[in-house]
């Protein structure tokens, strides 16, 4: 008999359902009780995740309604947004704890969530009860809570680029550009990730307002009209480079920013600022990354003291999307956080 917590992933055949699977396979404290698609139900995982068969060699992907009879402590849905709410009400109804990785609970109130993804929230009921998914924001509450929300992997980027400027109150106005791969766009293959269309191209997607900015502006308390946020797909599979040039509203010294950032970072084990030598390295590069649930922050002062380039550097599947929510369910479990999340980041990738 096994005493690891059992999981299930709902929506597990997609890019973020496979980076669950694989980072608890090695997972010390869960284990997986069951994997369920809709469409793909009796096949076996290894044929949609070839890189895990190893690691499943037995196992199948279950139907909803099995996924509903198997008994789980947590539930991960990688679910599509707009629709994975009420999977959520109804596990959470059998007493299963949720950690939902749609947009469907990112934002605390109904009428922003109507504004930014056009349709009315399912259950708005669940709101109130809903933590969003960022340990290093919400540690505590993520603690107590029985429903944490996923992140946006754009708006995690952003939200590590800026939080030591935001904390002290600094940011005047903020022009953000998430230069992006092409797994942010899904497992299916569509003009944003079809890789002859997608290949060698520079293209603007978003030039001033994106929906993850919702999430930012909610969790940094910046004001809407100070912010825009682009988005600008480049040749990449998977990672994030944020580039903020923020506009501070009282001359700063380098010295005193580099205190910002060491205060902010100095007790969060994924978490590290770039060097300030060599020049090239200052810039965080997601290559640095790949694969790890660490994120990469850094910045540039102009010789004016009142403009800064800040930035940051994630794999936007792992910190911005499965790797944040395994250390949401671990901390909601009462394990140590950063338990399945130690794997280095691969170099060169």
């Amino acid at each position: 008999m096994t005493s690891k917590i059992p999981v299930t992933i709902w929506g597990a055949t997609g890019f973020t359902g496979g980076e669950l699977l694989r980072i608890l396979a090695a997972h010390p404290e869960m284990e997986i009780a069951g994997a369920i698609s809709r469409s793909s139900a009796g096949t076996p995982l290894g044929a949609i995740h070839p890189h895990l068969r190893h690691a499943y060699p037995d196992a199948a992907f279950i139907s909803t309604e099995q996924g509903f009879e198997t008994e789980a402590r947590v539930a991960f849905l990688a679910l599509p947004h707009k629709s994975s709410a009420e999977t959520a009400k109804n596990l959470l109804g059998r007493g299963t704890n949720v950690v939902d990785l749609s947009a469907d609970f990112r934002l605390r109130s109904a009428d922003e969530y109507l504004r930014w993804y056009g349709v009315e929230h399912p259950c708005p009921e669940l709101l109130d009860d809903a933590v969003y998914g960022l340990p290093e924001l919400h540690r505590e509450a993520i603690g107590r809570a029985r429903l944490v929300s996923g992140v946006g992997c754009n708006a995690t980027s952003a939200i590590f680029a800026l939080l030591p400027l935001a904390r002290e109150g600094l940011i005047e106005d903020a022009r953000i550009e998430c230069r992006v791969g092409s797994s942010e766009a899904g497992a299916h293959a569509g003009e944003g990730s079809a890789h002859p269309l997608r290949s060698r191209t520079l293209r603007v997607v978003s030039p001033f307002v994106h929906r993850h900015m919702s999430e930012l502006t909610q969790e940094l308390g910046l004001a809407e009209d100070r912010v825009t946020m682009g988005v600008t797909a480049v040749e990449l599979i998977r990672g994030i480079q944020c580039v903020a040039h923020v506009t501070l509203n009282r001359q700063m010294r380098e010295a005193d920013i580099w205190k910002l950032y060491r205060a902010a970072w100095r007790d969060e084990r994924f978490v590290s600022t770039t060097p300030a030598k060599p020049a090239h390295l200052r810039v965080p590069d997601p290559r640095f990354v790949m694969g790890s649930n660490r994120v990469l922050t850094g910045f540039v002062l102009a010789d004016d003291g009142r403009r800064a380039l800040a930035a940051s550097a994630i794999d936007n599947l792992m910190k911005g999307a499965a790797g944040s929510a395994v250390q949401s369910a671990n901390i909601m479990m009462g394990i140590d956080e950063g338990a399945g999340l130690g794997m280095m980041p691969l170099y060169p990738a």
